[in-house]
């Protein structure tokens, strides 16, 4: 009878574990990838208006607040300790652009490249948001279904394009910021699985190049067989002196004029949207500069 109790207690406690923080850290991110492209940007818009004061920070019952109106599906627990796994510094309070900053870091940096190469397209006055001036000339709504039965506008069809990616309790103010075109592609990207998928949508819908995996590949191995040709053993020295040759300030750092230039050498063919793309790919932080070791790190990384 004993054992049996025992058992019993064990199941019951095995039963009623709680979950790691990491482990509600992965429920919640599958909750908003699910949302697909409005589930980062929902938030983003419910931490907004529940932060009253416009501090940037929530405390642990504004935050609860907001994963309720969310809809998030964790239990009170869970998301007790969701809070305590982002709140690194136990401060009792989360900066919430920092919460989701970590959030969109789910595009890679050849994904985010794309991301923000369209959104550069696309404003076209380069105020930094995209309103209806900016698309009306961008993105044809000639064929659909309200303006051409007469019941929309081509405007009235541009300002209901535009709330998609505003998100779930948009603001309905017809424009788009950067923010939110790059949360809106965050959930898109969490939803395609390759670089490929995503870069060819990109494409497709916006109008930019995209460098398929394949041909990123012959690019650098180009690059790797001109070093080698060059530089025997040591190839890697060679693709390093090229670029440091045009590194005229000698800055270990290379703009884009000065990539392009380099990239002549190696790859000649390169059209300027893909230039544009490469480079973009390697400059993280949009700097308008690569380290170029780094650069030439990824190139060989395989033959290290």
């Amino acid at each position: 009878a004993t054992s049996a109790s025992s058992t019993r207690s064990n199941t019951t406690n095995h039963t009623n574990k709680m979950p790691t923080g990491e482990e509600v850290s992965q429920k919640f991110l599958e909750v908003v990838n699910s949302r697909s492209g409005g589930g980062i940007l929902g938030l983003a818009r419910n931490f907004r208006i529940i932060d009253k004061d416009r501090s940037g920070q929530l405390s642990e019952d504004e935050f609860k607040l907001a994963m309720k109106k969310f809809r998030v599906g964790l239990t009170p627990e869970e998301v007790t300790i969701l809070f305590k796994h982002y709140d690194k510094d136990n401060s009792g309070s989360l900066e919430f652009h920092e919460f989701l900053k970590g959030l969109r870091s789910q595009l890679s940096p050849q994904r985010k490249e794309l991301a923000e190469q369209a959104f550069d397209l696309m404003d076209v006055d380069k105020s930094g948001v995209l309103d209806y001036d900016d698309l009306k000339t961008k993105y044809d709504v000639s064929r659909h279904p309200k303006v051409r039965s007469g019941e929309w506008t081509a405007k009235q069809a541009l300002d209901d394009f535009i709330k998609v990616f505003e998100g779930d309790g948009g603001n309905q103010d017809s424009k788009v910021s950067k923010e939110e075109w790059m949360d809106y592609h965050a959930g898109v990207s969490a939803n395609l699985d390759t670089d490929d998928e995503f870069g060819i949508m990109m494409a497709n819908n916006w109008g930019i190049e995209y460098i398929p995996k394949r041909n990123l590949e012959v690019i650098m191995e180009a690059i790797r067989t001109k070093c080698a040709a060059k530089g025997g053993k040591n190839p890697k020295l060679v693709a390093k002196d090229i670029f440091k040759y045009f590194d005229t300030n000698n800055s270990k750092s290379i703009d884009y004029k000065e990539f392009a230039k380099a990239m002549e050498t190696f790859s000649p063919n390169l059209n300027p949207k893909e230039l544009k793309t490469l480079f973009g790919t390697f400059d993280h932080d949009n700097s308008g500069e690569i380290e170029y070791e780094e650069l030439i790190n990824v190139v060989f990384a395989k033959f290290n």
